[in-house]
């Protein structure tokens, strides 16, 4: 009776052990400070999962308070590694991370993530660490995982990375470079002397073009010397490609800075100030 009881048990345990998995999957936006309230992180998880569907790579989102005095890339790389992140079996992902009190961030990629070239880790950074220095977490988190759903959704269509040299928002930059800013300027000379015409009286007899004191003519004669010739090397440069470089250890991504704090207004200030005296009255 015994030993029926005990393969009852052991049949139920392991039946139990088999329906549980053998590790929790790491969430994509790994809110450890604590920053957001629990329906903003589940709402920019969501976004990160949406992001990263059907193109093999996890778009990760970190925060902590500090990097104990440690490189903020090594950090990173080191955050990846002990907690198993990334897609598949090349573990693959992206992963910024925040670090609030010591004022740090990186970008990281690994798993030959192709899609997140040099130049298009410095567009996001350049777009989201502004709002990061205005206080606006929420809002630079939101345009990460969502410029990292844009470039994931033109690589999937153009079957390259979004690069330099075929980036859509250089194009209308450039005709306004080429067309648009010289023929506004030559529009603006022409009305300046269409205006300054204007002033002038159409006379009827040559004599009173003719100034005061008469024409007084000169010859001015150039001789020829020699021809002096120069010549300089000037490779061609190719821009149109700046690819993803990466470590040897494969991690890929930006090398990270810090983000600095915006001076608070007068205004501002006062409001926190009067905030803080009352709650401490009460």
């Amino acid at each position: 009776m015994k030993k029926k009881l005990f393969s009852l048990l052991t049949a139920l345990v392991l039946c139990f052990l088999c329906a549980v998995p053998a590790f929790a999957e790491m969430p994509l936006v790994m809110d450890t400070y604590e920053l957001f309230k629990p329906e903003a992180t589940a709402e920019l998880e969501q976004k990160a999962q949406d992001a990263s569907a059907g193109h093999g790579v996890n778009v990760y989102l970190l925060t902590v308070a500090d990097i104990g005095g440690q490189n903020v890339r090594e950090f990173a790389k080191d955050w990846y590694r002990s907690n198993d992140l990334g897609y598949g079996e090349g573990k693959s992902g992206i992963l910024f991370l925040i670090a609030l009190d010591s004022r740090d961030y990186v970008t990281i990629t690994y798993g030959g993530v192709t899609a997140f070239t040099d130049y298009r880790i410095a567009q996001i950074e350049d777009k989201i660490v502004p709002m990061l220095s205005d206080g606006s977490y929420y809002k630079a988190s939101d345009t990460y995982i969502e410029m990292c759903a844009d470039t994931l959704d033109f690589y999937a269509e153009k079957g390259a990375p979004l690069d330099s040299g075929n980036d859509p928002a250089k194009g209308w930059i450039k005709w306004v470079f080429v067309f648009v800013i010289p023929l506004a300027v030559a529009s603006i000379v022409c009305g300046i002397f269409y205006a300054q015409m204007k002033t002038a009286n159409e006379q009827t007899h040559a004599n009173a073009y003719m100034p005061a004191e008469g024409l007084a003519l000169s010859v001015v004669e150039d001789t020829y010397t020699h021809t002096t010739e120069t010549e300089t090397y000037d490779p061609v440069k190719d821009d149109s490609s700046s690819g993803s470089s990466t470590d040897s250890d494969g991690f890929g991504g930006s090398s990270g800075e810090k983000f600095y704090t915006v001076p608070l207004s007068l205004s501002h200030f006062i409001f926190l100030y009067v905030e803080s005296m009352l709650s401490g009255m009460v």
